[in-house]
């Protein structure tokens, strides 16, 4: 089962994070069932959670997964206020995602029974650090109402090159998630540290509290994530 429930969650991560944008998530909240992105986003969860079974029949349970998805994306449009509804809706995902693969019961492929179940779950581990962060710690400032001010958003100030903070974000992240595998903590220690005294030494204060927050967030999700995966399987 659990081989099964990592393809499905890297069915999820992939429809819910890379194949979904900021501007499809905003058409949803506003315009719930009324939304054309609200359908077209079910369509893509079912087709990937459809393809990761590797099962032709596993098409009515795919169906569900897409469905109850379709009906949880819908009435976030009536709480999109709550600030911790972004955590409810992916709980309730991850439930019947785990649900559907308790169900579930049919033997997958030899092309894929024959694959290192930990290399399923690094390919998992490696998606998660990559944009899914950005979206967990964007959201975690969110529901803890913690606000910079305009022009800081990102990591990013004016004369910043665009977008530089999420990617260091992700850099930062891919390589404690790797030193953890390796069992270099001292190596992330050394990123950690090196981050946050370049960052205080910039002098605004308000921004790099901001930043520093961030950061213990982004390494804090790439070392569970790395320890998690390495503890299970032993690396």
């Amino acid at each position: 089962m659990v081989r099964f429930l990592l393809l499905q969650l890297i069915a999820h991560t992939i429809s819910d994070f890379y194949l979904q944008t900021s501007k499809s998530c905003a058409d949803k909240a506003k315009n719930g069932f009324k939304s054309l992105k609200l359908y077209i986003h079910a369509l893509i969860t079912f087709v990937c959670a459809w393809l990761l079974s590797f099962s032709f029949n596993f098409w009515w349970m795919a169906l569900i997964i897409a469905a109850t998805h379709l009906l949880v994306d819908a009435m976030k449009s009536y709480a999109s206020k709550c600030n911790y509804i972004f955590f409810i809706d992916q709980l309730v995902h991850l439930i019947v995602i785990v649900a559907i693969c308790y169900l579930w019961n049919c033997n997958l492929p030899d092309c894929v029974s024959s694959m290192e179940e930990k290399y399923i779950a690094l390919l998992l581990g490696v998606l998660i650090c990559v944009k899914p962060s950005n979206i967990i710690i964007k959201e975690i400032f969110k529901a803890a109402n913690i606000k910079v001010n305009k022009g800081s958003d990102d990591d990013n100030t004016e004369g910043d090159l665009p977008n530089a903070g999420k990617l260091i974000g992700v850099v930062e992240r891919l390589l404690s998630f790797v030193f953890v595998l390796l069992g270099q903590y001292e190596a992330v220690g050394f990123i950690l540290a090196a981050k946050s005294l370049l960052r205080f030494a910039e002098g605004d204060k308000t921004k790099s509290e901001y930043v520093l927050i961030g950061t213990l967030l982004s390494f804090s999700i790439a070392i569970f994530v790395g320890i998690a995966i390495k503890l299970y399987y032993g690396l």
